[in-house]
């Protein structure tokens, strides 16, 4: 199996080669399942959201331009974009102000060592959802805050302030390693 996406490849599927088709799904159907593992609320909802994404990845595949991203980022745009739209539909958007004493306690050094990339998945997902969705773009996917402020529809200072929350969350719980790490 070839190793990387190349704009023969891209205009093979364009062509509706079915082959060519099957090779680029393959090859980014790992990369885009882990970012439905870590934006979707509903990880039942994968499955769904994953198929839509290829959908549209291939009806607008005519649309990429390769000057302006890799293909792998369009993508990922695209699945990030399904993602947050199926959250929304099984949660209703609600801005309420975080506030620390209102939730869990602090998680001791030791734990957080022993966690588990799923595991430290699971707990970050605990975080306020949109302290989560601005800390999982820009720390995760780095994407710069005009950018997330456009795919979540916020101003940039917006995202600038959840991020800090998000940051001040982390504090809170104890993971001021996990912190520093992102910086």
């Amino acid at each position: 199996m070839e190793k990387s996406i190349n704009i023969d490849m891209i205009n093979d599927c364009i062509a509706g080669n079915r082959q060519a088709q099957r090779r680029l799904y393959d090859m980014l159907m790992p990369f885009l399942n882990m970012t439905c593992r870590r934006y979707l609320n509903d990880q039942a909802s994968t499955q769904d959201v994953l198929q839509e994404t290829f959908l549209s990845i291939f009806t607008n595949l005519r649309q990429f331009d390769p000057a302006k991203s890799a293909l792998k980022t369009w993508a990922t745009r695209i699945t990030i974009n399904f993602c947050l739209k199926n959250n929304a539909k099984y949660v209703k958007m609600s801005e309420i102000e975080w506030l620390p004493e209102l939730h869990d306690h602090t998680i001791l050094p030791e734990v957080l060592q022993n966690l588990s990339d799923e595991a430290l998945l699971d707990f970050l997902k605990t975080m306020p959802r949109s302290f989560f969705e601005v800390f999982n773009l820009y720390v995760i996917d780095g994407f710069t805050h005009e950018e997330i402020g456009e795919i979540l529809n916020i101003e940039t200072a917006l995202s600038r302030q959840r991020l800090a929350r998000g940051r001040e969350w982390l504090r809170e719980k104890g993971m001021h390693q996990l912190i520093f790490s992102v910086n």
